[in-house]
């Protein structure tokens, strides 16, 4: 036992005669390392990015809702008569009447 663990890590499977198979499984285990390495980085940098865009997606959000606040205070009927009394527009004092067409 001691023997096997010993010529495992001085790397002397890697030259013995049988090495090809030795060499072939060190290259598969280095691809697969590079392969995990690479989707790491990958899903890092989708996360920061989809952090990112939800920042954004609030900034917009709260301008949304600030700029919907100041129509909606543009709409109402007091302030819309001060616009018009400054045009000289004034409201009338005459009901609407209904038309009835027979």
């Amino acid at each position: 036992m001691k023997s096997h663990l010993k010529k495992i890590l001085l790397g002397n499977f890697l030259i013995n005669s049988g090495a090809i198979k030795g060499w072939k499984y060190v290259f598969f285990l280095f691809s697969i390392c590079l392969v995990m390495i690479y989707s790491s980085h990958s899903v890092d940098s989708k996360i920061i990015k989809i952090s990112e865009l939800k920042n954004e997606i609030s900034v917009l959000q709260s301008s949304f809702i600030e700029n919907r606040k100041k129509a909606m205070k543009l709409k109402m009927e007091s302030n819309v008569a001060i616009q018009m009394k400054q045009r000289g527009i004034k409201s009338s004092t005459i009901p609407p009447q209904k038309i009835i067409i027979d």
